[in-house]
């Protein structure tokens, strides 16, 4: 038994595995000339922050990025009164990798939503809906964040 977990053991290990999601301090992180932001500027704004990338302005060789968020709220149901019971948020952004002759070199559309019931309070259901704008961000983050480094 101890023979077999050993050679398991060694299988596994020299086959080079890695998570994906693991955050390495050693990455290196995307170096761009700027960062064009179209769409919902807040919500593009947010995003392009937490990017792990490095802007160099006076560097011509270097790419653009361009970021373009939407963020849409929908009802999606009803009651028999006609007040609405339920929403929708998506976020949907596209990243652009542009060099340095207006030529695309990569492009990402990333979609995310998320579907809610309302609330009483009007305070409580704004704040509900901030927060998950706020999940929804960090899950694009996340997917662009890898989109980048590979």
């Amino acid at each position: 038994m101890k023979k077999i977990f050993i050679l398991l053991l060694l299988i596994i290990t020299s086959c080079g595995y890695q998570p994906i999601y693991k955050i390495d301090q050693n990455i290196n992180t995307l170096k761009i000339k700027e960062i064009e932001l179209t769409g919902d500027k807040t919500l593009s704004e947010k995003i392009s922050k937490e990017l792990s990338i490095e802007i160099i302005k006076n560097n011509e060789s270097l790419n653009k990025l361009g970021v373009d968020s939407q963020k849409n709220i929908t009802e999606t149901s009803k009651n028999s009164k006609g007040q609405v019971t339920s929403y929708r948020t998506t976020i949907s952004t596209i990243i652009s990798i542009i060099d340095g002759n207006d030529n695309l070199v990569r492009k990402k559309d990333v979609t995310k939503q998320f579907s809610y019931n309302v609330l009483a309070n009007k305070f409580k259901l704004k704040e509900y809906q901030e927060e998950i704008e706020n999940n929804l961000i960090n899950q694009i983050i996340r997917d662009i964040n890898i989109f980048l480094n590979f």
